[in-house]
C-alpha cells in the first residue's frame, strides 16, 4: 500500500484570511471561490472541483441555496455550511455532524501549529501538495497574532477596521458566543510578515469599494473568470447585507 502523503504546510497554494470572527470575511473569500481557481471550504465541494464536477453554475446555486435560510437576527447564521473544519478534517464535510462528537479528536488546533494529523483529509493533503499547480484553498486564522513560522509561503490577506462590522453582527445576534465583540480587533499583529492584500472591512458599507477590492484580489492573484462573476458577486453582495440587516443596502440599491 502506498505511503498517504503529508499535509505540506510550506505550500503555496493556501491562503490566510486573517480577521476576527463576523468581521464579513466570508462573502470576500466565498466570492473569490467563484473562480475555477479557488475551492469553497467544504471538502466534497473541493474534491468535486478537482474532479471537473462542480462548475462556477454550481457554485452559484449553492451560494443561493444556502442564504435562503440564513438571517443574523436569527440565529441562523451558519457561514454557508463551509468552514476550516469543514474542508480539513475527515467526517467533518458538514455542521450538522455533532461538534461534541467530532472534537474528540479535532486536529484543527494542531492544524494552526504545523503539526500532521490522522484527521486532516486527503482532498486537502492534495491540495497542498506540488501536484497541485492551479488550485487555491483557504484557513481562516481568526487570532489577533499571525504566527511567524507556519506557512510560510502563504498568501496573506489580513483585514483592518473590524470592530464596527463585528458590534453590528453581534448585536444582532441574541446566542452569538460570548465575548466575541470583547475581543474583537481593529488590526492585528502580522509577527514582521507582510501582507499579500489589506481588507478594509469598512468596504463592505459601500458597493463599489467591496466590488473594486474584489477585483484586485482578482488580479493580485491571477485568479481567471472575473468577468463571468462579477454581476453575481454584486447579487451576492447585496443579499448578504440583507441577511445581515445592514443599512448599506438601501443606499446602494
Amino acid at each position: 500500500m502506498a505511503e498517504r502523503q503529508s499535509f505540506n504546510y510550506n505550500t503555496k497554494n493556501i491562503i490566510l484570511w486573517h480577521y476576527p470572527g463576523y468581521a464579513g470575511g466570508n462573502v470576500i473569500k466565498n466570492s473569490l471561490g467563484l473562480s475555477d481557481n479557488v475551492v469553497f471550504q467544504k471538502q466534497s465541494l473541493a474534491q468535486a472541483q478537482i474532479d471537473s464536477n462542480f462548475s462556477f453554475n454550481d457554485k452559484k446555486e449553492y451560494i443561493l441555496k444556502q442564504l435562503e435560510n440564513e438571517d443574523i437576527t436569527s440565529d441562523s447564521w451558519g457561514d454557508l455550511d463551509l468552514g476550516c473544519s469543514h474542508l480539513f478534517m475527515v467526517g467533518r464535510d458538514s455542521s450538522l455532524i455533532s461538534y461534541d462528537k467530532a472534537s474528540q479528536d479535532d486536529p484543527m488546533p494542531g492544524i494552526f501549529e504545523g503539526k500532521q494529523h490522522c484527521e486532516i483529509n486527503d482532498t486537502v493533503r492534495f491540495l497542498s501538495s506540488e501536484s497541485n499547480d492551479n488550485l487555491l484553498f483557504s484557513l481562516n486564522w481568526h487570532f489577533n497574532k499571525l504566527t511567524s513560522r507556519n506557512f510560510p509561503n502563504a498568501k496573506i490577506i489580513t483585514f483592518i477596521n473590524n470592530v464596527q462590522m463585528i458590534n453590528h453582527r453581534c448585536s444582532l445576534m441574541s446566542k452569538v458566543t460570548s465575548g466575541i465583540s470583547s475581543i474583537a480587533w481593529d488590526e492585528g499583529n502580522l509577527n514582521g510578515r507582510v501582507p499579500d492584500f489589506t481588507w478594509n472591512t469598512e468596504w463592505l458599507n459601500d458597493v463599489d469599494a467591496t466590488m473594486n477590492g474584489i477585483k484586485e484580489l482578482y488580479r493580485l492573484f491571477n485568479l481567471d473568470g472575473w468577468e463571468q462573476a462579477e454581476p453575481f458577486i454584486k447579487e451576492y453582495y447585496h443579499l448578504w447585507c440583507e441577511k445581515n440587516h445592514l443599512p448599506m443596502v438601501q443606499k446602494n440599491t
